[in-house]
């Protein structure tokens, strides 16, 4: 058996490798993505106090720091005993995680899947990429970057910085929306929904197009996780798990404090990244995926105009059954832009939203607590136990990446097995399986854990007193 590396692989946030191992008979044996990153945030959490976890753990990624901020916070108040927010933090928290996603969303589409849709394997990998996009199509680069200045604005006014927020604590926020920020970013919001649109027509063209042609990245059938608000509508802060199987059946639905009962979590010698699957079905049968991808499939409406007309247009590509096919992740991702501008905007418009009691007095406490929001690349899990001083002395996270591991495993396999031929590969199969990886816009700074197939650390971590 011989091996074929392709690494690293390029486009995505942190350091991963696809590897092949090929038979005799030139055929693929198994094929394995692998997060090389070491990451201990779990660990080195443990004996700081509970508060400082929206703080401590933005600073995991500097792609999606807004949901983990979000996250965290959810479940420390869920393990202080706060039971509501004033309703103006809830409304800012919301438009912070819209915010985040925006500019998320735009970076993936269009800064790091887009020059896939653009460039074939006869383009050096160098041009493969946004300043190849900007010597071929300078204005589509100009509105990348003006939806991620529409997503960055939002940070800097309501979390406080552009990159890390810092708002949001336990009992509400730490200040309130200035009123005269208001006119400049509705202007600047509803250009950005006329370019989600175009962005959203755009991935429907170039996805299409794949398709039609066969694009080899049909991956195994899955189930799909995502949180739902009343009527089973696309919700990204609050609301109840729903999980369906593989032919859009409902399987499961479940409060964000009792996920350990239906998630169980696995680890693979090989990576530095959890393997969870649905404990109910097992390891194997209960292989899931999360996601704008998953979300669309797993929900049955979308509460804003424009965004529901897409919602529509894309389940009728499953013909009555989940969208499967991973290529379609980029579409979803559009019409999910769509969906945070238009969602934006009617928060903006809301009267109390520059309201100045922004948050409520807590008091510190033993307890446990989960906090789940949607982040871009799906269902992010925040779960912490606290002693009476409020000390961390457990946390658990479970990512969107981390939730996806298993599927995209799958993904690369069937990858590799469709475009390797007696045991070679050539360049425009190295990016094949480099867009499988791709489609999931896997971030391994979040994903990567401090497990491994003996449960223990490799390195030792002292603690002064």
């Amino acid at each position: 058996m011989r091996k074929i590396v392709i690494e690293p692989i390029s486009r995505i946030e942190g350091e991963g490798k696809v590897t092949v191992f090929v038979g005799s008979d030139g055929e693929v044996v198994k094929a394995r993505f692998q997060m090389m990153e070491f990451r201990a945030f779990e660990e080195f959490v443990k004996g700081r106090m509970i508060w400082e976890m929206p703080l401590i753990t933005s600073k995991i990624c500097g792609i999606c720091p807004i949901p983990q901020h979000l996250a965290a916070v959810k479940a420390a108040e869920s393990a202080l005993g706060v039971k509501e927010i004033p309703d103006v933090a809830l409304l800012l928290r919301k438009l912070l995680l819209a915010g985040g996603s925006i500019q998320d969303h735009a970076l993936h589409f269009l800064y790091l899947a887009f020059p896939d849709f653009v460039f074939g394997s006869d383009t050096p990998p160098e041009k493969r990429s946004i300043t190849g996009l900007l010597e071929k199509h300078p204005q589509l680069v100009k509105k990348a970057i003006f939806l991620r200045k529409c997503g960055v604005r939002m940070a800097e006014m309501i979390g406080g910085d552009s990159i890390y927020p810092v708002t949001a604590i336990p009992g509400g926020m730490t200040m309130p929306f200035d009123r005269e920020n208001i006119p400049e970013i509705t202007a600047l919001y509803k250009k950005g929904l006329d370019v989600a649109q175009e962005c959203a027509e755009l991935a429907l063209k170039v996805v299409s197009s794949k398709v039609k042609n066969r694009f080899p990245q049909n991956s195994p059938p899955t189930k799909f996780m995502t949180l739902i608000s009343k009527n089973n509508s696309l919700a990204h802060y609050q609301g109840d798990v729903r999980v369906i199987d593989e032919k859009g059946n409902p399987l499961e639905t479940f409060r964000a404090s009792d996920y350990a009962t239906f998630i169980e979590e696995d680890v693979e010698r090989d990576s530095w990244g959890k393997v969870p699957f649905l404990r109910k079905s097992g390891r194997h049968e209960g292989i899931y995926r999360v996601g704008p991808l998953a979300r669309l499939n797993a929900i049955e409406q979308i509460e804003t105009p424009k965004a529901g007309k897409w919602l529509k247009q894309f389940k009728a590509l499953g013909d009555g059954r989940p969208v499967q096919d991973i290529i379609y992740y980029h579409l979803a991702r559009t019409i999910e832009l769509v969906y945070e501008f238009e969602q934006s905007l009617q928060m903006l418009e809301d009267t109390g939203l520059t309201e100045k009691e922004t948050r409520i007095p807590v008091s510190r406490q033993a307890g446990e607590g989960v906090g789940i929001v949607e982040a871009p690349r799906g269902t992010l899990i925040h779960h912490y136990k606290c002693g009476p001083r409020g000390d961390v002395t457990h946390a658990n996270f479970i990512v969107p990446t981390t939730h996806n591991n298993a599927a995209l495993q799958e993904s690369v396999a069937a990858a590799a097995k469709q475009v390797i031929t007696n045991g070679t590969i050539n360049d425009a199969g190295r990016q094949q399986i480099e867009m499988a990886v791709r489609a999931y816009d896997p971030c391994l700074s979040c994903a990567t854990h401090s497990w491994n197939a003996s449960r223990r650390l490799p390195i030792e971590i002292i603690r002064e007193e």
